[in-house]
């Protein structure tokens, strides 16, 4: 306890962390959404900054905020040392933790600093660091959310994560330090070995000068090569000298006249240094963390001979946090910025930003999005804002006009909402206009809302200005406006999430107007009308047997395909039968008010048995648009079979 006094600061932070993550698995253990685990992720800001630097692009889950915690996380190392690593890391707290367990235990392993065996476990990192930078900037995805043992763990192992890659990982965290002090710090974390590099600040920086000047002369170098370059040189560094040389601007200094020489401060060190023998802590494992500044009675450690500095460190923790939060805040930059065809005409762009597009919400749906406006005449470029659901679409205003470009943006949506009884033959269509609804993603929001509702069945969106949205409604349901408006302007709603648990949706649409014309239609034309009915022919099969092969239908009831979560498994059902031999053509479709899965085939190949036989598949071979196949697991289950019915 008293050794937590002499430092307090640094173990209210360490354990306010901690808490923090314990919440968010705590969440997730009791039913709720996975947390943004990432938030402030000062790694995956810094993979996302020079992934954005090299192609402009910028990682799905990442923010400014992210970013601009990786930026002031470098300058923190640059200028102050790693202060991230000593106060707020959560993994470097767990093994800090484990070491005080391994004690306990009295398991005696260890390794001594500069050993052989030493010198090639500090290589695993520099490794780690390269891989993980090259995969990101590869991909503009964030690689090392697949292994990062926090990441895993806080969301419950339900994030994008690969999960044999995150379990070696923790086990290198939990059973690695337990045997070996600071295993996880020394050895494995790319972070750590990112930071040795920005320690090394005016070799980094003479590498970035070197790339420029080649670049000048026309001979650029690859930012493989200098990623490549950093990593080696700063891991030669660390194993040679062991000690930063200029930077960082504080360091432990022991005043030899004060000290009894007692050997407290090399005892407590967390990172094994010899402090004891040290007049300046140059190591480069120092994080400043004030244990040693702790330990010692004789108040013969200080931070640049300076007593007053004594808190410094954990300040500045404060300080460079809310200066990176303060400027995530103020700052943003695009996931994808692009712009195409005749450079001339560049230059004469007019634009217009679109808010609430919640479908361009990655990397991913970010190049869909602007591969789409790519085919609508006289746009020529994109930029995307994720973490707002913002676009700007750049267009000719001698082609095209706002108008046309949002129109060709929004896509009309129609959906089921629930099924009307049996005994009614006519439904009512009334159609509202609404502001704020242009994204598909905010009609199921809304259709959402409106399913909770008494004599609601169904909703369609056209393009309009407001969004024109028809509601197919019992026909002896009274048209109530003021139910109609609260409906519609509903702020927060809890929407069921895929794997269990809710999750809490902020919407802001806004009901501008109900048309007084009331339409019909009856029962059965609406279940027809919306219906996501598809067929697909396979010319494999058909070039094969030919069109006159003697054929026959076998149909299976699948309730619940008309849900969009099994709506989006149906083209793997469609290419998996592709690739069965007899099988020519898959479609859904309803029989009555049953949805049913058809699938037509070769009669002298196949019957009933063999494709029962062939459904229960447990793995599937897809074929993908870019000409490569995979073979995934069944993303559908079949409990009834069917039959053939012609």
């Amino acid at each position: 306890m008293s050794k937590i006094k002499k430092n307090l600061w640094r173990h209210v932070l360490q354990l306010g962390v901690i808490a923090v993550i314990a919440g968010f698995i705590l969440k997730v253990f009791f039913g709720g959404a996975p947390a943004d685990v990432e938030a402030y992720c000062p790694f995956g800001g810094l993979q996302s900054l020079v992934t954005y630097l090299n192609s402009n692009t910028l990682a799905c889950s990442m923010s400014i905020v992210q970013i601009m915690m990786g930026v002031t996380l470098a300058i923190g190392v640059i200028l102050f040392s790693k202060l991230f690593c000593g106060y707020l890391c959560p993994l470097g707290t767990v093994t800090e933790w484990m070491a005080v367990l391994r004690k306990k235990m009295k398991i005696n392993i260890n390794i001594t600093t500069g050993s052989v065996v030493d010198k090639i476990l500090r290589a695993i990192k520099y490794i780690l660091l390269f891989w993980i930078f090259y995969m990101t900037i590869s991909s503009s995805e964030l690689f090392c959310k697949n292994f990062d043992p926090y990441y895993a763990i806080a969301t419950g192992f339900k994030g994008e994560l690969t999960a044999w890659m995150a379990l070696i990982s923790i086990a290198c965290l939990f059973l690695g330090n337990l045997f070996i002090n600071m295993f996880w710090c020394k050895y494995i974390c790319p972070l750590g070995a990112l930071s040795n590099v920005f320690k090394f600040t005016l070799t980094f920086l003479g590498l970035l000068i070197l790339s420029l000047i080649l670049g000048y002369f026309g001979l650029p170098m690859q930012w493989y090569w200098l990623l490549g370059a950093s990593c080696v040189i700063g891991y030669i560094f660390e194993i040679v000298y062991h000690e930063s040389k200029v930077f960082p601007l504080l360091r432990i200094t022991r005043d030899d006249e004060k000290c009894n020489h007692c050997g407290l401060c090399s005892k407590k060190c967390p990172q094994q240094i010899d402090v004891a023998n040290l007049k300046v802590v140059k190591d480069i494992d120092c994080t400043l963390c004030g244990e040693c500044m702790g330990a010692c009675n004789k108040n013969a450690l200080q931070i640049n001979r300076k007593p007053a500095f004594r808190w410094l460190p954990a300040i500045l923790v404060v300080v460079l946090f809310f200066v990176g939060l303060w400027m995530g805040t103020h700052w943003e930059l695009p996931t994808i910025d692009e712009r195409w065809g005749d450079p001339a005409k560049l230059e004469h762009l007019e634009s217009f930003e679109r808010d609430g597009m919640r479908t361009v919400k990655c990397f991913g749906s970010s190049k869909a999005f602007a591969a789409r406006m790519k085919n609508v005449p006289g746009v020529y470029g994109v930029t995307t804002y994720v973490n707002r659901f913002a676009v700007v679409v750049y267009y000719d205003p001698s082609e095209t006009s706002k108008e046309k470009v949002e129109n060709a943006m929004f896509t009309p949506v129609k959906r089921k909402l629930n099924t009307p009884p049996a005994g009614v033959e006519q439904l009512k269509i009334i159609t509202l206009g609404v502001e704020k609804l242009f994204d598909q993603m905010d009609v199921t929001f809304l259709g959402n809302i409106i399913r909770e509702k008494e004599g609601f069945y169904g909703i369609q969106t056209e393009y309009d200005c407001p969004v024109r949205v028809k509601l197919f409604m019992d026909i002896n349901k009274p048209i109530d406006k003021k139910e109609l408006r609260s409906i519609v302007e509903t702020r927060e709603f809890e929407m069921p999430v895929h794997g269990g648990g809710v999750k809490k949706i902020e919407c802001d649409y806004e009901l501008v107007n109900i048309s007084n014309q009331v339409d019909t239609i009856g029962r059965q034309a609406f279940l027809e009308m919306m219906f996501p009915a598809t067929k697909s022919r396979f010319q494999i099969a058909l070039k094969k047997y030919g069109e006159d092969a003697a054929t026959a239908v076998y149909e299976m009831p699948y309730p619940g395909l008309d849900k969009p979560l099994v709506q989006r498994q149906v083209p793997y059902l469609g290419s998996f039968l592709s690739t069965q031999d007899g099988v020519m053509e898959f479609a859904t479709a309803l029989n009555g008010d049953i949805p049913v899965i058809r699938i037509t085939y070769v009669k002298e190949v196949l019957d009933d048995e063999k494709i029962w036989e062939i459904l229960q598949t447990p793995k599937w071979k897809i074929h993908y648009t870019n000409g490569t196949t995979k073979e995934i697991d069944a993303t559908l289950t079949f409990k009834t079979p069917g039959k053939t019915v012609e």
